[in-house]
């Protein structure tokens, strides 16, 4: 049962199953009879961004409301779920239909094949292994709550 209520100790969702109809239905796209499985992967999916500022509370179910967040200059009030966390959650939902938001990180394997004398073709996909989906939209639509998935390491070499 999806509950949207942030007060209530169940709290477990965003976005409702109405939100969601709506959503897909000013996209003209088509829904599955039983949309609350697909709030709760989407949910899931949310529940393990590295989000901005801290709980409100350490017994929250979910990782907003939050206080100390700083979104486009403007502190948020530290009872405010922004809208933008639900529609991430629709669009998630969405994605969901089609398969898991949560599948295991494989990273593929590097392979190199030479011909000698021509050319050495160095590529990263294997029979069988998957990539770790991403969702640019989503983590755009986030941009300024969420710090983001993992982490990135950027440097400037300079040679003299």
């Amino acid at each position: 049962m999806i509950i949207t209520n942030p007060q209530s100790p169940d709290f477990n969702s965003y976005a409702s199953t109405v939100d969601l109809a709506k959503f897909a239905s000013s996209r003209n796209l088509e829904l599955p009879e039983n949309t609350e499985s697909l709030l709760i992967k989407a949910m899931d999916y949310l529940n393990g961004l590295n989000w901005y500022g801290n709980r409100t509370a350490v017994t929250q179910p979910l990782p907003w409301p939050r206080k100390g967040v700083v979104f486009d200059g403007v502190r948020l009030p530290a009872n405010t779920i922004p809208a933008q966390l639900a529609t991430a959650q629709c669009m998630l939902a969405v994605e969901a239909i089609d398969g898991e938001l949560l599948a295991s990180s494989r990273e593929a394997s590097v392979k190199s094949e030479r011909v000698e004398g021509a050319v050495t073709v160095t590529y990263a996909v294997t029979d069988g292994e998957c990539f770790t989906a991403s969702y640019p939209l989503v983590m755009g639509i986030l941009n300024g709550l969420v710090a983001g998935r993992g982490f990135a390491i950027n440097a400037i070499v300079r040679r003299d």
